[in-house]
């Protein structure tokens, strides 16, 4: 499907796996499709998600934690250049502000702004 350290666009990932182009948490069906995390708001990403408290970064975290699927991790390069990283699935959830704050340095957002943070782990 993927081939580890390539960069793939938005819309070849969006061909491959469907869901939402512009979201972070691509959803299809009901389920969260891929990743696509930019380093200046995900600087501890693939291990740790960090979904601020806009309403659908917040359905698109609370759909991720709860699913068992794996999905595949991209990290931002450029504009439009997405480098696979791997296929990692939901471990555990932090969403209270004390359990989030240690993950809000360097991402942009103030603890307060921060409704979850999701521990993924690698799928082999």
């Amino acid at each position: 499907m993927f081939e580890l350290n390539k960069d793939y666009s938005r819309e070849n990932i969006h061909q491959t796996v469907g869901g939402n182009k512009d979201s972070f948490l691509p959803a299809y069906r009901g389920k969260i499709v891929a990743a696509c995390l930019r380093p200046e708001l995900n600087p501890k990403a693939p291990e740790y998600i960090v979904c601020n408290s806009g309403a659908d970064a917040r359905a698109a975290g609370l759909t991720l934690s709860r699913q068992s699927d794996p999905v595949p991790v991209f990290i931002r390069q450029d504009s439009d250049r997405y480098r696979y990283v791997g296929h990692f699935a939901a471990q555990e959830t932090y969403t209270t502000q004390v359990e989030c704050a240690p993950f809000a340095p360097g991402t942009g957002f103030h603890s307060s702004q921060i409704s979850r943070v999701i521990k993924m782990r690698p799928h082999k």
